[in-house]
């Protein structure tokens, strides 16, 4: 009886032990100065930004829509997207026709990926961006500038049976990434006559294709039915096609750790979006 009192309590220790690895971890990972023990985040465009004219004062106003398509149907980012272009000086209208540009964001995947990715070669799976014009150029290939990083799994070693494992699992790098399709709009006086792209796809993260990058790295592809087509069409808006990857990494990190850094990080580059 009193053996099996002593194998529950140490069961329970090691459970215990197990669920704060993930901390101890990090705290070891600072020490060593891993570069995984503090919460990191940034973007990849994989197709970025046209670069137009500044507009004037008066001229500043969008209007900005967003949809989600992902698995993660709870992600709404319109609040974050609007009170960014505020914060930086737009007028956000709800008409859209009385908007100078039109930035539609369109959620195509949230979920984990390979950690140094940045969601990259998801994002370049996908092909043409809906509702983009076609035909343009995305720029040059960027090369990207990588390190070597080492985790502190062995940290664990000596700690024995289950809270061994557990401590190797806590030191693992964990990285999510949110990319998006905008699609930003651009109003000319005088209308436009452009080909434009439509998809219709049974999942938001489908396709073949490949794009450019920059500011950062691939990852896990997925599968389901799509069709495409492109169509010409005249406007007075001309809709130049961008795509993000937004990411965030960690030792072990949670998905509801990557989503708040992540919307921070979507957020902040509304400005590199929006002419300036």
């Amino acid at each position: 009886m009193k053996a099996r009192l002593l194998t529950v309590l140490a069961l329970g220790a090691v459970v215990a032990a197990a669920s704060g690895c993930t901390t101890v971890s990090r705290g070891l990972g600072k020490i060593t100065a891993n570069k995984y023990a503090e919460a990191r985040s940034g973007t990849v465009w994989t197709v970025p930004p046209p670069q137009l004219e500044p507009p004037a004062p008066e001229d500043r106003t969008a209007y900005i829509s967003f949809s989600n398509i992902s698995d993660a149907a709870e992600i709404n980012l319109t609040p974050a997207l609007r009170q960014a272009a505020t914060n930086q000086g737009w007028t956000v209208v709800n008409d859209p026709t009385q908007a100078t540009y039109r930035l539609r964001a369109r959620l195509r995947f949230f979920g984990e990926v390979e950690p140094e990715s940045g969601g990259r070669d998801i994002a370049n799976k996908m092909g043409w961006i809906s509702g983009a014009a076609t035909g343009l150029a995305t720029g040059a290939l960027v090369a990207d500038a990588t390190d070597n990083w080492a985790y502190g799994a062995a940290a664990g070693a000596g700690a024995g049976g289950l809270a061994g494992i557990g401590m190797a699992n806590a030191s693992t790098p964990r990285e999510w990434a949110a990319i998006i399709d905008f699609v930003l709009e651009e109003y000319s006086e005088s209308p436009v006559e452009f080909e434009k792209f439509t998809d219709s796809s049974s999942a938001g993260n489908t396709g073949g294709g490949a794009g450019n990058d920059r500011m950062s790295d691939s990852g896990s592809s997925r599968s389901g039915n799509s069709s495409s087509a492109s169509i010409t069409t005249t406007s007075n808006y001309f809709p130049h096609g961008i795509r993000l990857s937004a990411w965030a990494n960690q030792m072990n990190m949670k998905e509801d750790e990557a989503l708040p850094l992540i919307e921070e990080r979507i957020g902040k580059v509304v400005t590199q979006m929006l002419p300036q």
